[in-house]
């Protein structure tokens, strides 16, 4: 068992310039159809009652046989074919699956399922077990790469899949199938990012990358959390709860569709661990969102 990682570079270099990722086109996938009949597989649950015996987690059929039963898989699929066709030149370099339940198939891999469906063969890894923060990691992570290895486009996929053998606890349930695709270009070559920090809240220096004039979009933990934030004067929105992973980013997509661009500042807690993130994206004037397959309004936004 081994760990590889990107390093992170002492600030400071490249002449001291900084530089945030862009955010050039996104997209989620909110399936709402009612689930198939579920057809029993006796040897599927006897897995999964053996797999949960060790720690004292029975099987609950009832519960899976009414879930919805799709696959992180799926649901990512479904934000890449709600993202659109990309035109040549816009496709990734990387791609960072972020997610923070566990697929109930563990036959399938998220990431390189995704690889499969993606032209040029893009460097694809999942990351995952960061909670409701998982996704600012995945971008983190990504941005080092793309520091390291001169990649521009990067696209980070945020999955929340409600489906699980096992009865989990209520702060990191998932009430609904969702995924977002966040498709963004870094153009900062070796440069630091800027604006992204995570930490305890009383970590010194938290904030200190944060923004004030730029929109705030706040995730559900942060908006329970006691925490007094740094002052915006540009719109905010709140994530709703019950999507741990992409309930901020689908409330960033809703910001952006009411017409907020340039810096945004993304921000969540999660209370578990006692910790928040936040980052900055530059959100393009021309920035195209869509939703469950919708096509563009002819504005630059999804309908």
């Amino acid at each position: 068992m081994f760990r590889t990682a990107a390093p992170v570079r002492r600030p400071g270099v490249d002449g001291g310039r900084t530089a945030v990722p862009r955010l050039v086109r996104a997209a989620r996938y909110a399936p709402t159809a009612p689930p198939d009949a579920y057809v029993p597989a006796p040897e599927l649950e006897e897995f999964y009652a053996e797999l949960g015996a060790p720690y004292g987690l029975p099987f609950a059929r009832e519960r899976y046989a009414a879930s919805a039963r799709r696959t992180s898989v799926e649901l990512a699929f479904g934000a890449l074919d709600a993202l659109g066709e990309l035109p040549e030149g816009r496709t990734p370099e990387l791609v960072v699956v972020a997610y923070a339940t566990p697929d109930f198939v563990h036959a399938q891999l998220v990431a390189s399922c995704v690889k499969g469906r993606l032209p040029g063969s893009p460097l694809a890894f999942a990351l995952s077990d960061q909670g409701p923060l998982t996704a600012f990691s995945a971008l983190r992570v990504a941005v080092e790469y793309a520091r390291r290895c001169g990649f521009t486009r990067l696209l980070v996929l945020v999955v929340d899949q409600s489906t699980q053998p096992f009865a989990v606890p209520d702060a990191a349930a998932v009430h609904a199938d969702s995924a977002v695709a966040l498709l963004l270009d870094w153009d900062g070559g070796a440069a630091p990012v800027r604006g992204m920090a995570q930490g305890p809240l009383s970590a010194p220096g938290l904030f200190a990358g944060w923004d004030p004039a730029a929109a705030v979009v706040a995730g559900a933990g942060l908006a329970e959390a006691d925490c007094r934030l740094p002052s915006s004067d540009g719109p905010s929105a709140t994530a709703g709860p019950g999507l741990p992973c992409t309930g901020v980013w689908a409330a960033l997509l809703d910001a952006v569709a009411r017409g907020v661009t340039g810096p945004v500042v993304v921000a969540d807690h999660d209370p578990g661990r006692g910790l928040l993130a936040h980052c900055v994206l530059d959100c393009a004037d021309e920035l195209l969102t869509r939703g469950n397959g919708e096509t563009d309004d002819g504005c630059g936004r999804g309908a």
